[in-house]
């Protein structure tokens, strides 16, 4: 689910110590002077998504709330180091290749070689870019001074586009709560339908160009799944149509200057509540979270994935001593890993057996050996198995809570989970008669779709009728498997915590209007040991004797 939001600062900038000091207004006044009024979006999004439709759309509707909005296209650096051969492609590998797949071929393969240099080259791009940008606006404002001292206007810098968790990482690090990253979601079907008609590809290259752009077995390669889970807000560009795209864009950048009055979806709250849950979880794998709602949203159950106990439940903080996951044996070690372990041994032991009663291979050195281990390790996916974890499954957790209790059923129930299910939790909600999950972190090790598309539809959209793969059965008949949209967990505070909505006085509403209104989640333009000194400073000054004192 990414990673854990930052602690809001209180900087302080610079303050006048002849002002009036009978109470904090002054310091509190020199404290909003350094609060920055800069925005970074980056956008996450997979091929034929129609990304650069968000993009273009959330620059209209921050330009008419008062931001100067600079688009930064990270695909522009890519091409600018292959045409000044700064990396190096292999010409081999675009031979009887029509020109737009080849571009996008050469873009993909060049964001990999630049990865191979750093993992986060490509944000340290944007930043520099953006600082540029920052140094020219303040030339166009004729500020003389340092530059760390100019407080720059109202600007928006959208990046184009995230492929890669560790630039998300990098610029989150940097930008703090600046930073935002949108997930731009679409169906397979729309987004084959949009690179074969508007983007004129090959229709026996999507496949494999939308494979490449998903995931890598590279580390430095493309790794869009992974970035998109960590987006602060999700958007799906389905609905084919502008309005739709600018009312919900519309609605998470009024979020963002904390607009009175918007509220929560289902999604948003039945996914918020299922994070919470996961944090529950000490499992060494992973934390994921699970919650069920009623046919009337009501959330009735909720899950985490963990070890279960003796008459009912999860092991959880208050079993104390008598707490027996794996994270507090004596082991210490993860049961599944322990188990993959054993058998990579076995095969081990197989394959050095076979080589001492063959003379042939008795040439064959520990070194070749191991490689040839390794090998069928990896091409046996014994690593992806999951049926040797002491936990109980979130989905799992939440169902069989409701089932403990005896309530009447969770038939037309809807399930949401931080990630998307196992195969074995999926047979388990299909046989439940839950009709809808949504999902956000994809799970590669998931057999769902495999063995269970007669039940199930996968990539459909939320509120339209599909087929399944046979094309014959009704979405209505099948559980549907929706990627959440909306506001991310790990943001929900930020962006739902109830602000000043009301005159004191009078009781009416206070309306906030975005283009005079500050971001819901702040950030300031100095670093804390600046605040620190500039505080003391102050201090100093109007308190001499604490200084004595000290």
């Amino acid at each position: 689910m990414g990673e854990p939001l930052q602690k809001e600062r209180v900087p302080i900038g610079k303050i006048n110590a002849s002002s009036d000091n009978s109470n904090d207004d002054a310091i509190n006044v020199a404290l909003d002077k350094r609060s920055s009024q800069e925005l970074i979006l980056a956008f996450a999004g997979p091929i034929g998504c129609g990304i650069s439709l968000a993009i273009h759309e959330s620059k209209r509707i921050l330009e008419t709330i008062g931001y100067e909005v600079h688009i930064i296209k990270l695909s522009k650096f890519i091409q600018t180091s292959i045409d000044e051969g700064a990396i190096k492609l292999e010409s081999a590998n675009y031979e009887n290749t029509s020109d737009k797949t080849l571009r996008i071929l050469k873009l993909q393969d060049g964001g990999n070689e630049l990865r191979k240099k750093e993992g986060s080259i490509l944000a340290a791009c944007a930043m520099q870019d953006i600082a540029l940008q920052r140094g020219t606006q303040a030339e166009k404002a004729a500020f003389t001074g340092a530059l760390s001292d100019y407080v720059p206007k109202r600007t928006a810098y959208l990046i184009d586009q995230i492929k890669h968790p560790d630039e998300v990482s990098m610029l989150r690090k940097v930008y703090g709560n600046l930073f935002h990253l949108i997930g731009v979601i679409s169906i397979f079907e729309k987004r084959k339908a949009r690179l074969t008609t508007s983007d004129k590809i090959d229709p026996s290259d999507i496949s494999m160009l939308i494979e490449r752009d998903r995931r890598q077995e590279d580390s430095n390669g493309q790794q869009l799944d992974k970035a998109l889970q960590m987006a602060d807000f999700f958007i799906s560009s389905d609905q084919g149509t502008m309005p739709s795209l600018n009312r919900k864009l519309k609605r998470f950048l009024n979020l963002l200057h904390h607009e009175n009055g918007v509220t929560p979806t289902a999604q948003e709250y039945g996914m918020y509540v299922a994070y919470a849950a996961g944090l529950k979880s000490a499992c060494l794998s992973r934390q994921v979270g699970a919650a069920i709602s009623d046919k009337s949203g009501k959330i009735v159950s909720t899950g985490c994935n963990d070890v279960p106990k003796a008459m009912g439940g999860l092991y959880t903080s208050e079993d104390q001593t008598k707490d027996r996951r794996c994270v507090h044996r004596e082991e210490q070690i993860c049961f599944n890993d322990r188990e993959k372990e054993s058998l990579k041994d076995g095969i081990g032991k197989t394959l050095r057996d076979l080589k001492k009663n063959n003379s042939k291979d008795r040439l064959i050195d520990e070194d070749s050996l191991n490689i040839v281990l390794e090998t069928i390790y990896k091409a046996s996916h014994i690593k992806d198995l999951i049926e040797f974890s002491r936990a109980v499954h979130a989905e799992m957790d939440a169902i069989i809570s409701l089932a403990r209790v005896g309530t009447p059923g969770i038939a037309g129930s809807t399930l949401y989970t931080t990630t998307f299910p196992c195969h074995s939790c999926a047979r388990h909600i299909v046989a439940a008669g839950i009709t809808k999950v949504y999902y956000i972190e994809p799970y590669e090790k998931s057999l769902a779709q495999k063995l269970h598309d007669d039940a199930i539809a996968f990539e459909v959209e939320d509120d339209e009728p599909e087929k399944d793969s046979t094309g014959s059965t009704p979405a209505t008949s099948l559980v549907k498997f929706i990627h959440f949209e909306g506001i991310s967990p790990r943001q929900y505070l930020h962006f739902f915590k109830m602000g000043k909505r009301k005159d004191e006085k009078t009781g009416r509403v206070i309306s906030i209007i975005p283009i005079d209104a500050p971001k819901s989640v702040g950030e300031y333009l100095d670093d804390y040991r600046k605040f620190e000194a500039k505080v003391i400073q102050h201090l100093n000054l109007t308190l001499p004797a604490v200084k004595r004192a000290v």
